[in-house]
Protein backbone atom coordinates (compact mmCIF):
# COMPACT_ATOMS: atom_id res chain seq x y z
CA UNK A 1 0.00 0.00 0.00
CA UNK A 2 1.19 3.51 -0.46
CA UNK A 3 1.81 5.45 2.48
CA UNK A 4 4.09 8.16 3.85
CA UNK A 5 4.73 6.50 6.73
CA UNK A 6 7.77 4.27 7.79
CA UNK A 7 8.82 2.34 10.78
CA UNK A 8 6.81 0.26 13.40
CA UNK A 9 7.95 -3.44 13.52
CA UNK A 10 6.80 -6.60 15.75
CA UNK A 11 6.08 -4.73 18.96
CA UNK A 12 3.87 -2.39 16.85
CA UNK A 13 2.00 -5.33 15.34
CA UNK A 14 1.24 -6.69 19.01
CA UNK A 15 0.25 -3.31 20.20
CA UNK A 16 -2.13 -2.90 16.90
CA UNK A 17 -3.69 -5.80 17.02
CA UNK A 18 -4.35 -5.57 21.10
CA UNK A 19 -6.11 -2.32 20.03
CA UNK A 20 -8.15 -3.57 17.71
CA UNK A 21 -9.75 -6.94 20.04
CA UNK A 22 -10.45 -3.87 22.62
CA UNK A 23 -12.46 -2.03 19.80
CA UNK A 24 -13.93 -4.52 18.09
CA UNK A 25 -15.16 -5.63 21.29
CA UNK A 26 -17.21 -2.87 22.14
CA UNK A 27 -19.18 -2.61 19.12
CA UNK A 28 -22.50 -3.57 18.34
CA UNK A 29 -23.45 -6.14 16.12
CA UNK A 30 -22.65 -4.25 12.93
CA UNK A 31 -25.14 -3.02 9.55
CA UNK A 32 -25.13 -2.59 6.32
CA UNK A 33 -23.67 0.35 4.50
CA UNK A 34 -25.58 2.09 1.95
CA UNK A 35 -23.61 2.95 -1.39
CA UNK A 36 -20.70 1.53 0.31
CA UNK A 37 -18.68 0.92 -2.77
CA UNK A 38 -18.45 3.90 -5.78
CA UNK A 39 -17.49 4.30 -8.92
CA UNK A 40 -18.61 7.44 -9.91
CA UNK A 41 -16.74 9.49 -8.00
CA UNK A 42 -13.10 9.60 -9.57
CA UNK A 43 -12.77 8.44 -13.14
CA UNK A 44 -11.54 4.65 -12.98
CA UNK A 45 -11.28 4.60 -9.04
CA UNK A 46 -13.07 2.26 -6.87
CA UNK A 47 -14.40 4.25 -3.42
CA UNK A 48 -15.13 2.27 -0.57
CA UNK A 49 -17.48 4.30 1.93
CA UNK A 50 -16.33 4.38 5.78
CA UNK A 51 -19.29 6.21 7.56
CA UNK A 52 -17.13 6.50 10.72
CA UNK A 53 -15.26 9.49 9.04
CA UNK A 54 -17.48 10.37 6.36
CA UNK A 55 -14.39 9.70 4.11
CA UNK A 56 -13.78 7.58 0.82
CA UNK A 57 -10.87 5.51 0.03
CA UNK A 58 -10.46 3.83 -2.93
CA UNK A 59 -8.12 1.51 -5.48
CA UNK A 60 -7.78 1.77 -9.27
CA UNK A 61 -7.16 -1.50 -11.64
CA UNK A 62 -5.26 0.47 -14.57
CA UNK A 63 -5.06 -1.96 -17.79
CA UNK A 64 -1.76 -2.00 -19.66
CA UNK A 65 -1.27 -5.24 -21.88
CA UNK A 66 -2.54 -8.34 -22.75
CA UNK A 67 -1.08 -11.82 -21.68
CA UNK A 68 -1.68 -14.21 -24.58
CA UNK A 69 -3.76 -15.84 -26.35
CA UNK A 70 -6.53 -13.33 -25.28
CA UNK A 71 -8.64 -10.42 -27.81
CA UNK A 72 -8.83 -7.82 -24.76
CA UNK A 73 -6.23 -6.04 -22.53
CA UNK A 74 -6.51 -8.54 -19.34
CA UNK A 75 -3.54 -7.55 -17.46
CA UNK A 76 -3.99 -4.64 -14.81
CA UNK A 77 -1.75 -2.27 -12.79
CA UNK A 78 -2.96 -1.97 -9.36
CA UNK A 79 -2.60 1.27 -7.63
CA UNK A 80 -4.11 2.69 -4.15
CA UNK A 81 -4.11 6.88 -4.76
CA UNK A 82 -4.98 7.69 -1.38
CA UNK A 83 -3.43 8.17 2.11
CA UNK A 84 -5.51 5.63 4.16
CA UNK A 85 -5.96 3.04 1.80
CA UNK A 86 -7.99 0.07 1.89
CA UNK A 87 -6.57 -3.56 1.46
CA UNK A 88 -7.69 -5.69 -1.14
CA UNK A 89 -7.79 -9.48 -1.52
CA UNK A 90 -8.76 -11.97 -3.78
CA UNK A 91 -10.92 -13.59 -2.58
CA UNK A 92 -13.80 -16.58 -3.08
CA UNK A 93 -17.98 -16.60 -2.19
CA UNK A 94 -18.67 -16.94 1.03
CA UNK A 95 -15.31 -16.66 2.52
CA UNK A 96 -15.48 -14.74 5.54
CA UNK A 97 -13.72 -10.93 5.27
CA UNK A 98 -12.87 -10.28 9.11
CA UNK A 99 -10.22 -9.36 11.31
CA UNK A 100 -8.25 -12.75 11.78
CA UNK A 101 -8.26 -14.34 8.32
CA UNK A 102 -6.25 -11.06 7.57
CA UNK A 103 -4.31 -11.44 10.19
CA UNK A 104 -3.59 -15.15 9.68
CA UNK A 105 -2.59 -13.95 6.04
CA UNK A 106 -5.26 -16.62 4.50
CA UNK A 107 -5.94 -14.46 1.50
CA UNK A 108 -3.80 -13.16 -1.66
CA UNK A 109 -3.36 -9.61 -0.88
CA UNK A 110 -3.13 -7.01 -3.91
CA UNK A 111 -0.49 -4.54 -3.76
CA UNK A 112 0.71 -1.20 -5.39
CA UNK A 113 2.49 -1.25 -8.04
CA UNK A 114 2.05 -4.98 -8.87
CA UNK A 115 0.20 -6.04 -12.06
CA UNK A 116 -2.56 -8.66 -12.19
CA UNK A 117 -3.96 -10.68 -15.20
CA UNK A 118 -8.29 -10.92 -15.21
CA UNK A 119 -9.30 -13.22 -17.87
CA UNK A 120 -12.62 -11.19 -20.02
CA UNK A 121 -15.60 -11.97 -18.89
CA UNK A 122 -14.58 -13.77 -16.04
CA UNK A 123 -16.25 -12.33 -12.80
CA UNK A 124 -13.78 -12.60 -9.49
CA UNK A 125 -14.36 -11.25 -5.61
CA UNK A 126 -12.22 -9.20 -3.65
CA UNK A 127 -12.37 -8.36 0.00
CA UNK A 128 -11.77 -4.71 1.16
CA UNK A 129 -10.91 -3.72 4.44
CA UNK A 130 -10.43 -0.24 5.67
CA UNK A 131 -11.39 2.47 8.32
CA UNK A 132 -11.20 5.86 9.51
CA UNK A 133 -7.81 6.03 10.92
CA UNK A 134 -4.57 3.89 11.32
CA UNK A 135 -4.51 1.41 14.64
CA UNK A 136 -1.22 2.58 16.66
CA UNK A 137 1.50 2.85 16.61
CA UNK A 138 2.37 5.69 15.26
CA UNK A 139 3.77 5.82 12.43
CA UNK A 140 2.39 2.87 11.31
CA UNK A 141 4.11 0.72 8.40
CA UNK A 142 2.50 -2.16 6.26
CA UNK A 143 0.73 -4.72 7.24
CA UNK A 144 -2.10 -1.51 8.08
CA UNK A 145 -4.66 -2.03 10.73
CA UNK A 146 -7.72 -0.23 11.52
CA UNK A 147 -9.20 1.87 14.52
CA UNK A 148 -12.55 2.21 13.26
CA UNK A 149 -12.74 -1.09 10.76
CA UNK A 150 -15.08 -1.21 7.51
CA UNK A 151 -15.25 -4.66 6.08
CA UNK A 152 -16.55 -5.40 2.54
CA UNK A 153 -16.57 -7.30 -0.80
CA UNK A 154 -17.28 -6.26 -4.27
CA UNK A 155 -17.91 -8.85 -7.42
CA UNK A 156 -15.71 -7.28 -10.20
CA UNK A 157 -15.34 -8.19 -14.02
CA UNK A 158 -12.70 -7.66 -16.82
CA UNK A 159 -15.28 -5.83 -19.86
CA UNK A 160 -13.29 -5.75 -22.74
CA UNK A 161 -10.39 -4.15 -21.00
CA UNK A 162 -12.03 -2.50 -18.27
CA UNK A 163 -12.40 -3.67 -14.51
CA UNK A 164 -16.00 -2.82 -13.76
CA UNK A 165 -18.39 -3.72 -10.37
CA UNK A 166 -21.40 -6.24 -10.84
CA UNK A 167 -22.33 -6.23 -7.08
CA UNK A 168 -20.52 -5.44 -3.75
CA UNK A 169 -21.58 -5.29 0.41
CA UNK A 170 -19.85 -3.21 2.79
CA UNK A 171 -20.17 -3.51 6.65
CA UNK A 172 -19.66 -1.29 9.63
CA UNK A 173 -19.70 -1.96 13.42
CA UNK A 174 -19.97 -5.93 12.94
CA UNK A 175 -17.39 -8.59 13.15
CA UNK A 176 -17.00 -8.56 9.00
CA UNK A 177 -18.80 -9.56 6.04
CA UNK A 178 -19.57 -13.15 4.14
CA UNK A 179 -17.95 -12.59 0.61
CA UNK A 180 -21.19 -12.61 -2.22
CA UNK A 181 -23.93 -11.95 0.69
CA UNK A 182 -25.05 -9.18 3.13
CA UNK A 183 -24.59 -11.96 6.25
CA UNK A 184 -22.85 -9.70 8.41
CA UNK A 185 -20.25 -11.82 10.89
CA UNK A 186 -21.09 -10.71 14.65
CA UNK A 187 -18.69 -9.42 17.23
CA UNK A 188 -16.91 -12.01 18.65
CA UNK A 189 -17.59 -11.77 22.73
CA UNK A 190 -14.21 -10.87 24.48
CA UNK A 191 -13.65 -14.51 26.59
CA UNK A 192 -12.23 -14.87 29.89
CA UNK A 193 -9.34 -16.83 28.08
CA UNK A 194 -8.59 -14.34 25.09
CA UNK A 195 -8.37 -11.39 28.22
CA UNK A 196 -6.10 -13.59 30.17
CA UNK A 197 -4.03 -14.07 27.14
CA UNK A 198 -3.79 -10.66 26.64
CA UNK A 199 -3.35 -9.46 30.52
CA UNK A 200 -0.51 -12.15 29.97
CA UNK A 201 0.88 -9.96 26.78
CA UNK A 202 0.93 -7.22 28.32
CA UNK A 203 2.55 -8.32 31.44
CA UNK A 204 5.19 -9.88 29.47
CA UNK A 205 5.56 -6.63 27.37
CA UNK A 206 6.13 -4.75 30.94
CA UNK A 207 8.74 -7.42 31.71
CA UNK A 208 10.65 -6.81 28.22
CA UNK A 209 10.58 -3.03 28.32
CA UNK A 210 12.23 -3.50 32.13
CA UNK A 211 14.77 -6.11 31.17
CA UNK A 212 16.02 -3.74 28.57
Amino acid sequence: MKSPFTGGGKFGLIIALSFALFHQSGNGQGYIVPNGVMTNLYPGEIDVWNPSGTQTTGFVFTPIGKQLPTVYTNIFNFDEPVTIGVRVFLVSSNDPISLQPIVSQNYTELFFPANYVFANGVPFYVGLYTGYNFAPPYPPSPPFYYTDPVFGWAKLVNNQGVIQVLDYAVEYQGGGIYTGTQTIIPVPEPSTFALAALGGLFLGLRRWRFST
